[in-house]
């Protein structure tokens, strides 16, 4: 009783004294925010600018005359401010850009683009981090899908039940929108090597569509009578679409309505859940490793930039723009344009003047990236573009510190569908029922990740070994934004357009 007395009592220091700051970060001369502002403190929480220049940082303890945040951008004065007892505060940044005459004034090397590429290959293995760290890693992942058609023909139905007009019925309960947004929190303790790399989930939400929700739940109501009815328990399906029969036994995953006194059902369900819970943190692991880690290639002994520019630099024109600065340090800027068809990107490079570690790099798509249509199938990766940011650690190497990417693909099927109902218990020939029909679907998707080391330390190997991953629970379940859900933690300030999450309806 007194250890759950104390436990409440840190809660309620915790969470009642706690203190949050909003900011915006503007240009000073003509008023317009700033995106992707490093905004760093004096307390270890660190955090970035939105794409409309707002942030918000948090302090679990209340904030004093000494707490002040350090404000950076490409090609601003950084500033230094006090944070006192401000619950929201407005900063602005002036323009710093620096000539490339200047280049010379420093005393460096005069420097083709081309030259300067070569030097960040040659100087990888020196600037950036492989040791072990600890980390806090947030990311956000919004997807706003849309059906452009959908529609069944049937051929024929040995199930009466099953007619056009019922088809009919189902594609337009089909949403025609899905709008989809998840956030996770998570700790992250190893290297750059796949295989040495523990994380666990902190705390995680996924705002769930309600139109979707109630367009699956009437689905169920139309079709689950005539299941009940019409097809035998112990029945399975077989699917077939021209020349790819695929076989599907519906073990677990019934259309019939649940039994509550069936215990071997609700077994099933309970196993379900296990999985599901499985799979979520199998999948934000292998997110957050592909995320952290694939811009550096592991080659055994090799190690190489693995982003496109880098790898296949003899497919571009490479332009120095103009030296900048972030706060006191030197930066080149080299925008890439492609040189030959093969190449897939265009966009800025932003490397470091004295040690040439890329700080940043924008990129986005020049044409359609993958596309494929065969056999009435289509597909098609229509754009994709984004930014990395990359920032030293406490032991001044360089890590990726902030990543957004944005992709949109297109979908197609045009192809005919039979679904056979078969029996295993009945003599003879085992097909009950088929169902004949035409499917014509198009659709398309746009997703975004956002991706920020909140914080980033260095460990030790034991450290790392002695670290125990947790298996989380599945996401917290919204049904609208909820700007409460991370009040006492440091993330990524969502856009207006996220926080007035709204689900569209068809």
């Amino acid at each position: 009783m007194k250890f759950f007395k104390i436990s409440i009592l840190f809660l309620i220091i915790k969470f009642g004294y706690s203190q949050e700051i909003s900011g915006i970060v503007i240009d000073s001369l003509n008023n317009e925010p700033i995106p992707f502002a490093a905004i760093t403190s004096n307390f270890n929480n660190n955090t970035i600018t939105n794409e409309e220049g707002k942030f918000r940082i948090f302090k679990d303890i209340p904030f004093s005359e000494e707490d002040s945040l350090f404000i950076s951008s490409i090609g601003f004065s950084s500033l230094s401010v006090s944070l006192n007892n401000n619950k929201s505060i407005r900063i602005s940044l002036s323009a710093k850009a620096i000539q490339l005459k200047s280049v010379e004034v420093r005393n460096r090397e005069k420097l083709a683009a081309s030259q300067i590429i070569e030097k960040v290959k040659n100087s990888l293995v020196n600037v950036y981090g492989f040791d072990y760290a600890s980390k806090k890693i947030f990311w956000r992942e919004t997807i706003m899908g849309e059906t452009k058609k959908i529609d069944f023909k049937i051929k024929n139905s040995s199930i009466k039940e099953f007619d056009q007009k019922f088809m009919d019925s189902i594609s337009s309960t089909i949403p025609k929108k899905t709008n989809f947004y998840q956030e996770v929190l998570s700790d992250f303790h190893g290297n750059k090597e796949p295989e040495n790399q523990k994380i666990s989930i902190v705390r995680s939400a996924r705002l769930l569509n309600k139109e979707n929700q109630i367009s699956i739940e009437l689905l169920q109501k139309k079709i689950q009578p005539i299941v009940e009815l019409r097809i035998k328990p112990d029945s399975y399906f077989k699917f077939k679409s021209g020349i790819l029969p695929v076989d599907i036994t519906l073990d677990g995953v019934d259309l019939r309505a649940i039994d509550s006194t069936d215990n071997s059902q609700l077994e099933k369900i309970k196993k379900n859940e296990l999985d599901d819970k499985k799979r979520w943190n199998s999948s934000n692991r292998r997110f957050i490793k592909r995320t952290s880690d694939y811009y550096l290639k592991f080659d055994y002994k090799k190690v190489r930039l693995d982003l496109e520019v880098f790898k296949k630099s003899r497919l571009y024109n490479f332009k120095l723009v103009e030296l900048s600065y972030i706060g006191y340090d030197p930066i080149y800027i080299i925008d890439y344009t492609p040189k030959s068809s093969k190449a897939l990107y265009k966009g800025r490079l932003y490397i470091h003047a004295d040690d040439f570690a890329v700080v940043r790099i924008d990129y986005n798509s020049v044409d359609v990236l993958d596309d494929f249509d065969l056999f009435g199938i289509s597909y098609s990766l229509d754009y994709r573009f984004g930014k990395q940011i990359f920032k030293k650690n406490n032991n001044g190497k360089y890590d990726l510190y902030f990543s957004e990417n944005n992709i949109q693909r297109s979908f197609g099927l045009e192809r005919p569908l039979k679904i056979i109902e078969k029996n295993k218990n009945v003599k003879g020939r085992r097909k009950q029922n088929q169902l004949k029909m035409d499917i014509i679907f198009k659709a398309r998707s746009k997703l975004k990740t956002e991706f920020i080391v909140l914080n980033n330390v260095s460990i030790n190997k034991s450290d790392y070994q002695s670290y125990k991953e947790i298996e989380s629970d599945l996401p917290f379940e919204l049904t609208e934004y909820d700007p409460e859900f991370w009040n006492g933690y440091n993330i990524i300030e969502p856009s207006e357009v996220l926080k007035g999450f709204k689900i569209e309806k068809n």
